[in-house]
């Protein structure tokens, strides 16, 4: 299992390594900002001149390294987002402990989906947000329905969804309500009626 916080700047590092140190994590984030569209173009002197009479910036601001910080920023916040929704996931080898099974029949129910690991791509294997099994070492029913509800939502957020109590499951989280064998229809409207869908 992973710690509980992770400094994403280590954790970044620690990536890095496992990888032979092709870069520091510095050139890493270079090659980040470059990817994420580098520099925009420059100002013209009117803007320029705009952005330091009423939008409260300085030139430091409108220097390169000014401009590229936010970008950088915005980086550093999705790694960290990332970080935290897979914050204590197990990986392929701990679930297969945990249910039983052989790895493969693990990557199987993935692939089926009535487990949810939302990195496939990721070259550290796959890993399986914790929410998903129930404390008497099962996996939650039912995902094969809710998962493809949510097309290209940030993995916090179906954590959130998953694990927060909702009035229309009388006070359950979707998790709870299911692994209760309640029916999947209503957490589905649920998802529906959130806008999900």
């Amino acid at each position: 299992m992973r710690s509980a916080i992770v400094d994403p700047a280590e954790e970044l590092a620690r990536a890095l390594h496992r990888r032979g140190d092709p870069m520091s994590a510095r050139a890493f984030l270079e090659v980040l900002q470059e990817a994420a569209g580098g520099s925009s173009a420059p100002l013209t002197a009117g803007e320029r001149k705009f952005l330091l009479s009423h939008a409260g910036m300085s030139e430091e601001d409108l220097s390169e390294q000014g401009r590229a910080a936010p970008r950088l920023e915005l980086a550093r916040d999705r790694f960290a987002l990332d970080a935290a929704a897979l914050e204590g996931a197990l990986l392929t080898s701990e679930v297969a402990a945990l249910l039983g099974r052989a790895e493969a029949n693990v990557r199987r129910s993935r692939l089926s989906g009535d487990l949810y690991a939302p990195n496939p791509g990721d070259p550290a294997g796959l890993q399986f947000p914790r929410w998903q099994f129930t404390s008497a070492g099962g996996a939650v029913p039912g995902l094969r329905r809710i998962i493809p509800a949510f097309p290209d939502t940030h993995p916090l957020v179906v954590a959130r969804f998953m694990t927060q109590p909702h009035d229309d499951l009388d006070g359950m989280s979707p998790v709870e309500w299911l692994a209760s064998d309640g029916p999947v229809d209503p957490v589905m409207a649920l998802v529906e009626y959130l806008g999900y869908v």
